[in-house]
């Protein structure tokens, strides 16, 4: 399991993002924002000096993230058109990038769809899944709020539907929060057999306000429990800072820490126990 964090949570540039990440220890970067726009549609100097800087510097990119179904099924345009060409544009910048990992989400829900649509989405992944097996890339899917995949256990009922080796889970348990459900434990027991990669930010509840994004340690997810459990599990490639609350760079150092100190604390406790 490696440590990872997405650029533009600590800038758009990604020259800029990666001195700070392997500063602080970091050599595993997902790419979703640059500066020219979000990724695989950026410019085509900005692809050439990312990958330059990559090789230059010696980093990974984990994961890309292109936003790829954050669309509802009555898009009929932009559905067709993520189906038909955005995503094999995202497996063609994948490849730059030397990644088979791609983040993808579970279509926005909207006022009175009917739950018959639900067969419609589990269709449409499994088709996307199809075309990953055949060109060797692996799908995740990340819950997000508002949408199909929004906790743990819808996310995880869709896998489960779809039933692919490359549809597997990108676990937000910040998400599946603000979504509703309790996180840890109850949201990850359902996803845990497919979580490939997860993402780190804390949230913590306002009465009559929406959720505010805090660093972690500072909000109401048990990321000591979630993340002994990930490791416990040994079956996420990844653990990716979203940082996603200004100052970024700051807050992104803070967060790091912080888990870094929850890994160490879980690692002297397991050998405590083994003792």
């Amino acid at each position: 399991m490696r440590l990872s964090i997405v650029s533009d949570e600590i800038s758009r540039d990604f020259t800029e993002a990666i001195e700070f990440g392997i500063e602080w220890g970091i050599r595993d970067f997902e790419i979703r924002y640059l500066k020219s726009g979000r990724a695989p549609f950026i410019s085509n100097d900005e692809i050439l000096n990312l990958i330059k800087k990559k090789e230059e510097r010696g980093v990974d990119i984990s994961v890309i993230s292109p936003g790829l179904f954050q669309i509802s099924l009555k898009d009929e345009v932009q559905l067709k058109l993520q189906i038909e060409d955005h995503i094999y544009e995202s497996f063609r910048f994948a490849e730059k990038l030397e990644t088979r990992n791609v983040i993808i989400f579970g279509f926005k829900r909207y006022s009175k769809e009917p739950q018959t649509n639900y067969i419609q989405v589990v269709h449409i992944l499994g088709r996307m899944a199809a075309l990953a097996e055949r060109y060797g890339f692996n799908l995740l899917l990340e819950n997000y709020p508002s949408t199909w995949a929004d906790t743990g256990a819808n996310t995880a009922m869709i896998l489960d539907d779809v039933n692919s080796k490359n549809l597997m889970a990108n676990w937000d348990p910040a998400n599946a929060r603000w979504s509703g459900e309790i996180p840890y434990p109850y949201g990850y027991l359902a996803i845990r057999k497919h979580v490939f990669s997860i993402h780190v930010k804390d949230l913590r509840e306002r009465k009559n306000l929406e959720p505010e994004i805090v660093v972690v340690g500072e909000g109401d997810i048990d990321w000591g429990g979630q993340l002994r459990a990930v490791l416990t599990e040994s079956i996420t490639r990844y653990i990716t800072i979203e940082t996603h609350c200004k100052p970024l760079i700051e807050n992104s150092q803070r967060n790091l820490l912080n888990i870094m100190d929850l890994l160490e604390n879980i690692e002297l406790d397991e050998k405590c126990i083994n003792k």
